[in-house]
């Protein structure tokens, strides 16, 4: 860890940590939604792929559209809980 000079170590005590903590913004971030999309995305290709005659890419895109798809819409679900 990088110390700036006249910051101190964020570590120093308890409070100073739970008070790092709280100013930090942990909220707002909309990149799970570019996440989602980009599953679904990849379940579109690998549906026109399919119609077209390759069935077969298949066995890597679905694995990968579907756990973004999950993965990120379980996170959005508890951004949208949690505030």
């Amino acid at each position: 860890m990088v110390l700036i000079p006249g910051r101190g170590n964020p570590f120093d005590s308890e409070d100073d940590r739970r008070r790092m903590l709280n100013e930090r913004d942990f909220g707002g971030s909309r990149g799970w939604v570019v996440v989602v999309a980009a599953g679904v995305g990849l379940l579109v290709v690998f549906g026109i792929l399919a119609v077209l005659g390759f069935p077969g890419i298949g066995l890597l895109l679905v694995p990968i559209g579907v756990g973004m798809v999950l993965g990120g819409g379980i996170q959005l679900l508890l951004d949208y809980i949690s505030g």
